[in-house]
């Protein structure tokens, strides 16, 4: 037991100087711990957005890839010629050209 009051005074002070540090440090590591869960749920939207654009490009891509081997089906290009008028060259039409 401390009879001093001149320490009684100095060990409250002391106590009441560790508890302020305690809360204060408690409210930083509670900022902290907000801040980086903002930051996580800040990137996992990001990555969510782009793994959605990412499969909307590869269905579009393999949309498109169903309409190009439509478009160049040999009938399709039959039609489309038919439609244009173009027939088929005659022996003397085709001229094949060498690369150099």
């Amino acid at each position: 037991m401390i009879n001093n009051p001149a320490q009684r005074k100095s060990g409250d002070k002391g106590w009441i100087l560790a508890l302020a540090v305690e809360v204060l440090a408690g409210m930083i590591m509670g900022l902290i711990l907000v801040w980086s869960n903002i930051g996580r749920i800040d990137t996992t939207y990001f990555i969510n957005m782009l793994q959605n654009e990412l499969h909307e490009k590869r269905d579009l891509q393999a949309k498109l890839e169903v309409e190009r081997g439509r478009l160049l089906s040999p009938h399709e290009l039959q039609k489309r010629a038919e439609e244009l008028d173009m027939k088929e060259p005659k022996a003397g039409q085709i001229r094949r050209m060498e690369l150099r």
